[in-house]
């Protein structure tokens, strides 16, 4: 479901958003206030997966890794799984107050959860081991490690913690342990002398997204990061998500590839048979979402 994803974000910001509207307008409460009127009390004391306990109900999108995840080390302890059809029916029955929590991917999660006005909130990263990586031709070594180099040195200086917590609204729960690169000596061998040429499906917010005639996101800036370290300007072009892999085997559009493209597990297995993948970039482990405590 990997692709899938890219529509959830938007679908769910404006549906959710309606759906905020609509209780406000059903004025139900559970609460008593001084004022004699009633509030909602949303706080639920959960801070992480440890503080589910039996009978609670976590929702999830059927066939995932949160499913899956979710059966395994909740459903012992006593909790209900509930799956939807898709993300958005679980978050949904988190506002209606149907589930206490939704096990979702933490890049999407985090996406939605910037949207203040939905109330809602990421409290824990659950490890997975799911990550993404930038792809190369496997001729080109020298550039893979130049990028692992780039990557390792903007964790270090702090970059990438901004750059997550632009476009993931947090700072980073973890962060890429790239070490041990060395600063490339001479020049990258490139397409285009001073310049890497980057392919992605420029579709898939809020990694890479072409908002007017600019493509912007998460994968844009970071690279665009790493490029100035490197001294060497960035280009992103867009393709089609499944043309990526083989027009970086013929080596002749674009250097590498940025495109939200999953290295682990036996799909990144599968896709290293083709191409090299730099150090997983990040981590888009699983994560809990709850209603934000009043």
């Amino acid at each position: 479901m990997e692709r899938a994803r890219k529509f959830f974000a938007l679908a769910l910001v404006l549906v959710l958003a309606l759906g905020v509207l609509t209780l406000a307008g059903c004025g139900s409460s559970d609460k008593e206030t001084d004022e004699g009127t009633k509030t909602e009390d949303t706080d639920t004391g959960i801070k992480s997966v440890d503080d589910l306990k039996s009978g609670d109900k976590i929702g999830v999108q059927s066939g995932t890794t949160g499913e899956a995840w979710a059966k395994e080390n909740l459903e012992p302890k006593g909790c209900e799984v509930v799956p939807y059809n898709d993300v958005l029916g679980a978050f949904q029955a988190l506002q209606a107050g149907d589930v206490v929590g939704v096990i979702n991917d933490i890049t999407i999660s985090l996406d939605v959860a910037k949207d203040q006005t939905l109330g809602i909130e990421v409290v824990s990263e659950i490890v997975t081991d799911e990550g993404y990586g930038f792809a190369f031709n496997k001729a080109n070594s020298e550039l893979r490690d130049a990028i692992n180099w780039g990557l390792q040195e903007c964790v270090a200086d702090g970059t990438y913690a901004s750059i997550y917590e632009t476009w993931l609204g947090e700072a980073p729960m973890s962060q890429p342990d790239a070490s041990g690169y060395v600063q490339p000596a001479g020049e990258l061998k490139l397409i285009v002398p001073g310049k890497i040429t980057v392919g992605s499906d420029t579709s898939f917010p809020p990694f890479e997204n072409v908002e007017g005639d600019e493509t912007v996101g998460f994968d844009v800036d970071l690279v665009t990061a790493i490029g100035e370290k490197l001294g060497v300007e960035v280009e992103f072009k867009t393709y089609n998500f499944d043309a990526l892999v083989p027009a970086m085997q013929a080596g002749a559009e674009f250097d590498m590839i940025a495109s939200g493209m999953t290295s682990t597990g036996e799909l990144g297995a599968e896709r290293a048979q083709s191409v090299d993948f730099s150090e997983i970039y990040i981590w888009n482990n699983q994560s809990l979402t709850v209603k934000k405590a009043d």
